[in-house]
């Protein structure tokens, strides 16, 4: 055996250690071609992700006040191990988003979130097969909007919460839309209401968990230097599984989104694995953030709870939720949307790229930059809104057409309301959404109040879990319900 002499491997240490840190410059310093932008302070951004701080509270401490501070609405973030654009402000925003030059940027299935997803779904895709996909996904949620599910299902809830007490309110709102989107949308049960152990509820979250390591979401290029198998596997196994939920599908069609899409002659085997993961995780998870956030801010502002109440009953009595129903409650509508701005679901948009150069606001950003607007950032930038740091429904209540639906968009502050997106490009499944969480939210009201506990870790603010996906989910939420008197009226 032959040893190298000591000063030869001191010297070969020296220089894998520079190589190491003329590697990690070049990984995280801003490019020369960037530097233009006024670009967040790399290492508070790397220790807010290895932390493990969440998407919101990383906006709302770190990059809204530099940019405030250099008075701007267009920042560089190293983010998703690149530096990035982001747009932070609704109008510029939505030049962005309608750019023709512009386009989703493929990403890498090296890193655990996209292998998890695919590319070949609404989500992801660009040009032709971006309007394919669109056009059927469109298509086959309007063919369906299963109010009688989120009816039934919502029924299920609160019998589950019985004569009150103290309740784990994500874990509910997980479960219920978990259910909505397995009957609604791939004509599936996973009951997981009536079973909050189910296998493959635990699976879901335990992929979920495992992808969102702080210390692999903050430098995704681990996933190729240090590839976790045993996580993959995981991601395999369930991908799997949930394909064989959709071969059973083909055989027993049933009126939903999946058979409808099956309906498609276009679509391939690969296109609807991919559709249904996408939709799986972005129906699904930002719904029950959403609703979690709601019942949060109305436990905290019980005089804001008690004029919804009033409005539902006044408008619907105690008959089963409808369309019509809804649009004739502007204060509950205004609520759903100033809950949604002030904990959005779903933070930042897919990054977008170019092959030319794109001009945003005042900056011009190169070619092959990747670029996005940044949902949660537009919500709180006080250069749009008044107060942004209060939950005020009243300034939803002067724009019909915006609490008439999902889709409006606005006057005044509510114009820069964004939570399903902006353009042509928005959310296709908002509507499904909203509804899910009306019908849930006007039927609770009718039979319980409650309160956010006197002790409990959302006083303050309301706090979020980890999401690799940047979704706005809080965590470990309870509430106190009381059951209204019988006068109040009883589901028979």
């Amino acid at each position: 055996m032959t040893f190298l002499p000591s000063n030869t491997v001191l010297d070969v240490s020296v220089l894998l250690f520079l190589a190491t840190c003329i590697g990690a410059y070049r990984l995280l310093c801003v490019p020369s071609h960037l530097r233009h932008i006024p670009a967040v302070p790399i290492f508070p951004t790397l220790a807010s992700y290895i932390s493990g701080e969440v998407e919101e509270q990383r906006v709302k401490r770190l990059i809204l006040p530099f940019a405030d501070s250099k008075e701007t609405d267009v920042v560089l973030v190293y983010c998703l191990g690149n530096w990035m654009v982001q747009v932070l402000e609704s109008k510029l925003g939505k030049q962005l988003l309608e750019n023709p030059t512009v386009w989703k940027q493929e990403q890498s299935k090296d890193i655990l979130l996209w292998r998890f997803i695919g590319n070949n779904n609404v989500f992801m895709a660009n040009g032709e097969m971006g309007k394919r996909h669109a056009r059927i996904v469109r298509d086959s949620i309007n063919k369906t909007m299963p109010v009688d599910v989120f009816t039934s299902l919502s029924r299920t809830a609160l019998d589950l919460i019985g004569d009150g007490g103290r309740v784990r309110w994500d874990d509910f709102a997980n479960r219920y839309t978990l259910d909505a989107f397995g009957i609604g949308v791939i004509g599936y049960d996973f009951q997981a209401l009536a079973d909050p152990d189910g296998h493959f509820v635990q699976r879901y979250h335990e992929v979920m968990n495992a992808i969102a390591n702080p210390l692999y979401v903050g430098l995704p290029v681990l996933e190729r230097w240090l590839p976790r198998r045993g996580v993959q596997k995981m991601i395999d196994s369930f991908v799997t599984d949930l394909c064989k939920i959709l071969d059973e599908k083909k055989k027993s069609p049933g009126n939903d989104v999946i058979t409808y899409m099956f309906q498609e002659p276009e679509m391939t085997e690969l296109e609807y694995r991919d559709n249904t993961i996408v939709m799986f995780v972005a129906g699904h998870d930002t719904t029950a953030g959403a609703i979690s956030s709601a019942a949060f801010f109305l436990g905290l502002y019980p005089e804001i709870q008690e004029r919804v109440r009033e409005e539902v009953i006044a408008v619907m009595g105690y008959d089963e939720p409808t369309a019509d129903h809804f649009n004739r409650m502007p204060y509950l509508n205004a609520v759903l949307r100033e809950s949604m701005r002030t904990n959005t679901p779903s933070n930042i948009t897919l990054p977008r790229i170019s092959d030319e150069p794109v001009r945003i606001g005042s900056y011009t950003v190169p070619p092959g930059t990747p670029m996005c607007f940044n949902i949660c950032a537009a919500h709180h930038n006080p250069r749009t809104w008044c107060t942004p740091a209060a939950f005020d429904p009243t300034r939803f209540l002067h724009d019909a057409e915006a609490n008439a639906g999902a889709g409006g968009t606005g006057t005044g502050e509510a114009a820069h309301w964004a939570t399903f997106g902006l353009g042509p490009r928005r959310c296709l499944a908002r509507n499904f959404s909203i509804f899910e969480q009306r019908v849930l939210l006007s039927m609770l009201i009718r039979e319980f109040r409650w309160s956010v506990p006197a002790d409990s870790p959302h006083r303050q603010r309301i706090r979020n879990g980890l999401s690799v996906f940047a979704l706005s989910l809080p965590e470990n939420l309870e509430l106190d319900f009381v059951r209204l008197g019988e006068e109040k009226g009883r589901w028979l």
